[in-house]
């Protein structure tokens, strides 16, 4: 069986060939929401910033450098999707896969998709960052330190948190995506959980501040969708293999 590193190896050679189509949409994408972003910005800070905190910037680049990262973020979110389905039709071609999902079904995984990713941006821009970010300004207000925080770094904390909250609300589909598609097993998800569980929160701790609200408010959301995904695809799989077990 070929290694983990392989694999992977044979993924990026079949996504290079696709590469000027992924770099177009990336592009287009930067381009057509640069010229946005000065409301955005306001409308963030507005919202997010606690009452008796200032944002500052202390390089002169400093906020145009915000504004291309936050292009370019956005250029590859829209480039995702492309990205997945390139990885998905060279993974279905590499393991022979020869029964791939009904595109009514497939439908209906995108749109859940997209639900799911709206509801975790939502989850983490009104409910969770102004919870870790209110309670960092209080702990740091009890000992009488003034709250200023650097434009690049505040933003760019409130839009790492708030895509990694939405990708842990997409656990469930990519769980059941994979499942279906045959590329990974249900007791093979069971078996590693455990590990998976610690991986959550391991990342939880690397991407939010050093204190144990903000990292559970994180890895609580991708544990749990993650045993929602196992949840699901044992449903569906169950209900796939009765029609077959009838006939």
């Amino acid at each position: 069986m070929a290694s983990i590193t392989e694999e992977f190896g044979y993924i990026l050679v079949a996504i290079k060939r696709k590469i000027l189509l992924i770099l177009a949409v990336i592009f287009a994408g930067f381009i057509g929401s640069f010229q946005f972003l000065d409301p955005v910005l306001r409308k963030i800070t507005q919202d997010l910033l606690p009452e008796g905190a200032t944002l500052i910037y202390i390089s002169p680049v400093e906020v145009i450098m915000l504004k291309l990262k936050m292009a370019f973020f956005i250029g590859i979110i829209l480039a995702s999707p492309l990205v997945c389905y390139y990885v998905y039709k060279t993974l279905k071609v590499r393991f022979g896969i020869q029964n791939p999902m009904k595109k009514s079904r497939l439908i209906i995984l995108l749109t859940s998709a997209i639900t799911l990713f709206i509801l975790g941006i939502s989850y983490a821009y009104f409910l969770m960052l102004p919870l870790v970010l209110n309670y960092l300004h209080y702990l740091s207000a009890s000992v009488g330190v003034v709250a200023t925080y650097s434009i690049y770094e505040f933003i760019s904390f409130v839009i790492i948190l708030t895509l990694i909250l939405g990708i842990a609300f997409e656990v469930p589909i990519f769980i059941v995506f994979a499942v279906q598609s045959g590329l990974v097993q249900i007791a093979t998800l069971k078996e590693y959980r455990r590990y998976v569980i610690v991986a959550m929160f391991v990342l939880a701790a690397l991407v939010t501040p050093p204190d144990v609200v903000s990292q559970l408010v994180v890895a609580f959301p991708l544990v749990i969708f993650y045993e929602i995904g196992i949840t699901v695809a044992s449903m569906v799989t169950r209900k796939r293999s009765v029609p077959i077990q009838a006939s």
